[in-house]
């Protein structure tokens, strides 16, 4: 994912008008988040992703990812109840680190790459499976900052 490459790039290249796209805080729930939150994510979209692929495609992701996870797509459903269950408590914490400024974004009312990045996860997990996407917005410093990042989503033709 070049995404942070990026946003480097354009910070360096453009300084003005100043737009707060990278924060210590920001870089620590993106790290905190992959660590904790990225097995749960990958046991449950994963299968499910497949789903709503062509069937060319389908065939290709299948043996890619089972081949990766070692294992039956199906079977990794079977892991999904127990490692949301472990990630529970380190979402808890996120939300409140989420919150720390006061919102509704990471930053407080500037938003930032990180509340792009949640905002595009937890949008990524709706289109493939709405339970995936509820079980993380429970928390409410998710659900602020997809729900801030909204108009953004918006398709505009």
């Amino acid at each position: 994912m070049d995404s942070l490459r990026i946003v480097k790039f354009l910070e360096s290249t453009y300084p003005n008008p100043p737009v707060s796209l990278l924060s210590d805080i920001g870089l620590d729930i993106e790290s905190k988040g992959r660590s904790t939150i990225g097995p749960a994510f990958a046991i449950s979209i994963v299968p499910r992703e497949n789903l709503i692929l062509s069937p060319r495609s389908q065939k290709y992701f299948r043996a890619k990812n089972e081949a990766k996870f070692g294992c039956k797509l199906e079977d990794l459903l079977d892991k999904e109840e127990k490692i949301w269950e472990g990630v529970r408590e380190k979402m808890e914490e996120l939300s409140q680190l989420m919150k720390k400024n006061g919102g509704p974004f990471i930053l407080g009312e500037t938003p930032s790459y990180t509340d792009l990045f949640i905002a595009a996860s937890l949008q990524s997990a709706r289109t493939v499976d709405e339970g995936v996407f509820e079980r993380c917005v429970e928390f409410a410093g998710f659900r602020k900052i997809y729900e801030a990042c909204l108009p953004w989503m918006e398709k505009k033709d």
